[in-house]
């Protein structure tokens, strides 16, 4: 997670502009791993769109592209890890024929703690460009003789391999997937993790590693896509698998990847956020379709011309959308035509604000705002975590209680609504059951059409219980322990 800005996970996509009006797309993304003999480090991946870029004669006849590059991680004003490189493509001999993507691999030990990370990139071969620069809180947290898990890397392809290249570890060959798209033409998640400390905690008894894709908003496992292995401890493991996704409709997910013990306790979990979009025959009423006929070229909605601005705001809109414009919204991203995102952002506004579409979205964006400063988690956007779409979609709750520090109890929050629609008297139980992370998910509520899990407070206690009675709901009380309180009184 932590992958993706925008895969999601935590990709980053930079759009630039430039003198001859030709955009340079890239992508970025990062995940963060753990060598026991030489501690954490960060794998970070920037990938060029190789049609985006300008093309430069070489001596040999053939044509290449040049980007200029600089990657920096600092801790306040002190700078931990600086590298300024120049990616350059393969070359070709036909610039105006389909030419390759590129993709840069930097691997970089950092002990645990919290960064900026800054990345510039440049057309070297457009002078008088500047610069792009994007910009992201990185977060290490690996500890020994504590189980976890690696981010998940997603991966465009891999097969065994013993040569010597950063692309190669643990005796294959990783070829990074820089984004959390998956298309019509994707049918295949394939996917890279690693784990660590299994065997120094649980000593010679066995543990079962599984893996699915979950919806994000219903949280429901999506059966077809789910697996689990018994393994053996051991310091260091790895899970390299994929999943057949032709059949995955479109919409949100996450790749779940988590660790339990005999008795079904959570040791460890990571997500990866993705979208998939299966484009199916139209059948919706024509009233459904009605945007695609708007003119929109007097709105704020047609001075949105950025087309990854746009990919980005009809992205923010999942939390607060119905499930056939979230189906419309990932169909409209995977088509990439500005003008039918445009009809579409425009419509989506308009239906719920016809006097005033244009500041409905500004107080909306307002509010995106608050949430992404507030709860972004590494490369997960704060739109896209459990508080964030709850927040977005209810509105700011009347009460949060925040326990992080309870006896035998994982960090946890505890919201009330007073209101929530025609309801009264709501509550959301958020907790994060991975030691040092942030993204809190959200366990339990009472309001109609969310999570209702009715041994919440025995799983909020699952350092210490047991799920072995599905009948218990309650778990044995300690000195300290508030959640019962504070789900009913919060405060």
């Amino acid at each position: 997670m932590k992958k993706f800005i925008l895969i999601l996970l935590l990709t980053v996509i930079s759009g630039i502009q430039y003198l001859e009006a030709k955009n340079l797309h890239a992508r970025f993304s990062y995940t963060s791993f753990y060598a026991p003999e030489k501690g954490p480090y960060i794998e970070t991946y920037l990938s060029i769109e190789g049609h985006s870029a300008n093309y430069q004669l070489l001596g040999s006849g053939l044509f290449q592209a040049s980007i200029e590059a600089s990657l920096v991680f600092k801790q306040g004003d002190s700078i931990r890890y600086f590298d300024k490189f120049n990616l350059l493509g393969p070359e070709t001999a036909d610039t105006l024929a389909a030419v390759s993507d590129f993709t840069d691999l930097h691997r970089i030990s950092l002990p645990n703690g919290t960064y900026q990370m800054e990345l510039s990139i440049r057309d070297k071969n457009n002078p008088g460009n500047k610069p792009n620069v994007v910009r992201q809180e990185v977060i290490i947290n690996f500890y020994p003789n504590v189980i976890s898990i690696s981010d998940i890397e997603l991966l465009s392809a891999y097969k065994p391999s013993e040569a010597v290249s950063p692309l190669v570890k643990n005796g294959y060959e990783l070829i990074p997937l820089v984004d959390n798209f998956y298309g019509q033409e994707s049918n295949h998640l394939k996917f890279y993790c690693e784990y660590y400390h299994t065997q120094s905690v649980l000593g010679n008894t066995d543990f079962l590693l599984t893996y699915q894709i979950i919806n994000f908003e219903s949280h429901r496992i999506v059966e077809a896509n789910s697996n689990f292995t018994r393994q053996k401890p051991k310091e260091v493991g790895i899970l390299l698998s994929e999943f057949d996704i032709t059949d995955l409709p479109s919409g949100n997910y996450n790749l779940l990847v988590s660790i339990r013990d005999k008795d079904n306790n959570l040791l460890a979990s990571k997500e990866c956020f993705f979208q998939r979009s299966k484009p199916i025959a139209i059948t919706a009423d024509a009233g459904d379709m009605n945007y695609m006929k708007l003119d929109v070229s007097n709105t704020f909605a047609a001075q949105i011309s950025n087309r990854d601005s746009l990919a980005e705001f009809i992205r923010c809109l999942f939390p607060i959308s119905s499930p056939k414009e979230n189906t419309f919204a990932i169909n409209q991203l995977e088509m990439a035509d500005s003008k039918l995102m445009q009809q579409y952002f425009y419509d989506f506004w308009q239906k719920r604000n016809m006097q005033n579409p244009e500041l409905a979205w500004l107080n909306y964006k307002e509010e995106v705002r608050k949430v992404n400063q507030t709860y972004t988690v590494g490369k997960k956007k704060g739109y896209m975590t459990e508080r964030g779409r709850v927040y977005l979609k209810y509105g700011a709750p009347n009460q949060i209680s925040k326990a992080y520090n309870e006896p035998s109890t994982y960090p946890y929050e505890i919201w009330q609504y007073y209101t929530l629609s025609n309801q009264s008297n709501r509550k959301f139980v958020f907790y994060c059951p991975e030691i040092g992370g942030n993204d809190f998910s959200l366990l339990h509520s009472d309001a109609r059409g969310e999570v209702f899990e009715s041994q919440w407070m025995v799983i909020l206690k699952r350092r210490t219980e047991t799920l072995n009675d599905v009948d218990k709901t309650k778990a044995r009380n300690m000195y300290g322990n508030q959640f019962e309180q504070l789900y009913q009184n919060p405060r």
